[in-house]
């Protein structure tokens, strides 16, 4: 669906996703007219879609694939990780990125939790059991080490809500020395973000080296993580269990080649993309893209994102 806008307007091509009136009231009070798209089914779609846009506001279907074809646009999308690219090569294109940020913050701490207290308690198996049990002791989160690894906005709200539960709660940052701080670990947690710097940073020996007994709890990208090596240090008996949301796979699809190895072990707690999907967190998104693109369109942009 097209739309006839003020030649001195600035184009804001919303791909697949329909603003109510009030953001695009918003938007036009900045000098932007929105047009509706439908999502794009490849990148020559989406980029024929984008053709002589300022800006663009993308659920994210092909948009990483179409970033190095882009020239001066501004890229919007209502979550905080897109993937693998290079911020100072597109802005030499002119083409500048802004995520999210925050918006899916509790959604992604809330299963992190979640995750902490079903490992350390084993609570998913006791739940409508239909048989008697023997009586256990299992593992409380309180005096336990944590060390979440990335020090953003969700691994710091992560290490906030486990400090609640009495846990002992540290962080890595780059530069710190990951072993020194992971070797007295009773849980780790892979908060990291998709940079070079944090490419398979937790490698096979990293997992091989971990406390004997620790968890792992991953939402992040595989990029910063070895699967196989976690699996192996899994089966070696280093590791007790994990935890791993699919990110960047289609949220509920179990089909997936990542899905489907995390699954093929029985004490990987794998979920299909979904630690970030509530309510709450698609509002948050929604609004904070508006939020977005009305600080571009003023000249004052916000939540670019740098790697």
């Amino acid at each position: 669906m097209s739309l006839v806008y003020n030649i001195d307007m600035k184009k804001v091509v919303s791909l697949g996703i329909e603003l109510d009136k009030d953001a695009k009231s918003r938007i036009e009070k900045r000098g932007g007219a929105v047009v509706s798209c439908d999502i794009p089914t490849s990148v020559d779609d989406l980029l024929e879609k984008t053709k002589d846009a300022d800006v663009i506001y993308s659920d994210g279907d092909f948009l990483l694939e179409s970033l190095s074809r882009l020239k001066n646009v501004f890229v919007t999308y209502p979550y905080i990780e897109l993937g693998e690219f290079d911020s100072a090569e597109l802005e030499k294109n002119g083409v500048y990125v802004a995520n999210a940020r925050g918006g899916n913050k509790n959604s992604i701490v809330e299963w992190t939790v979640f995750m902490a207290l079903a490992l350390f308690r084993g609570f998913l198996n006791k739940v409508r059991i239909t048989e008697s049990v023997p009586f256990e002791r299992l593992k409380s989160l309180e005096g336990k080490k944590v060390l979440i690894v990335g020090h953003g906005d969700i691994g710091s709200e992560i290490g906030k809500r486990l400090a609640e539960f009495g846990m002992k709660v540290n962080f890595y940052n780059r530069g710190d020395d990951l072993m020194q701080k992971a070797k007295d670990a009773d849980l780790v947690v892979n908060a990291l973000n998709v940079n070079v710097t944090d490419k398979n940073l937790l490698d096979k020996k990293f997992f091989a080296d971990l406390k004997s007994g620790a968890y792992f709890i991953s939402f992040s990208r595989l990029w910063t993580y070895d699967l196989d090596g976690l699996i192996a240090a899994i089966n070696s008996g280093v590791v007790a269990g994990a935890a791993i949301d699919c990110d960047p796979e289609a949220s509920g699809d179990t089909e997936n080649e990542f899905y489907q190895k995390a699954f093929s072990n029985e004490k990987i707690l794998v979920t299909p993309h979904i630690a970030f999907a509530t309510d709450v967190a698609s509002q948050n998104g929604g609004e904070i893209c508006v939020q977005n693109i009305e600080a571009w369109l003023s000249g004052k942009p916000v939540n670019i994102v740098k790697k």
